[in-house]
């Protein structure tokens, strides 16, 4: 398993290289994990607006694979209070790792907004600077996540 990060903060529509670089980086071999369906619903986004990249996204949608109803069908713990979010799941699973102590963006809409913040012509180029750092870790802290929750199932880790 691997990170690869994809963040354009020009402002410009970022949609083609994003899916350019997502048909690159990730080939066409392999699972590609996701927790619920929203990344698929982006990959299909991107499949009505460049026809001509259709095949090779169908083929990562083809590979996606959602960990979200592997723990919902096989773990609940009473620290998750109910919740299969990944925020909610990952500290119950990885004791080490919390959103909630990522500096700065921590969260979806955080990181949503951060994004905005970012490409406003406004912006400093130090808080922009700021502001990427700390998208890319959260990004980067999603796939850590996923990866500690497969590390979970797959080799009992913390059982």
């Amino acid at each position: 398993m691997r990170h690869e990060e994809f963040l354009d903060l020009s402002g410009e529509p970022p949609m083609r290289a994003l899916a350019e670089q997502l048909i690159e980086c990730l080939g066409d071999a392999g699972p590609v994990l996701m927790w619920t369906n929203f990344e698929e619903g982006v990959i299909k986004e991107l499949i009505k607006l460049f026809p001509d990249l259709a095949e090779p996204l169908q083929k990562i949608i083809d590979r996606l694979f959602d960990l979200k109803p592997v723990v919902k069908d096989n773990y609940y713990h009473p620290q998750m209070l109910g919740s299969w979010s990944i925020k909610a799941v990952l500290p119950a699973i990885a004791p080490h790792m919390n959103y909630a102590e990522l500096e700065g963006i921590n969260e979806g809409m955080g990181a949503s907004e951060g994004f905005l913040e970012a490409i406003n012509a406004d912006t400093s180029p130090e808080r922009k600077t700021e502001l990427e750092e700390q998208l890319l870790r959260y990004c980067k802290f999603d796939t850590e996540a996923m990866v500690e929750i497969v590390r979970f199932f797959t080799h009992g880790v913390g059982r």
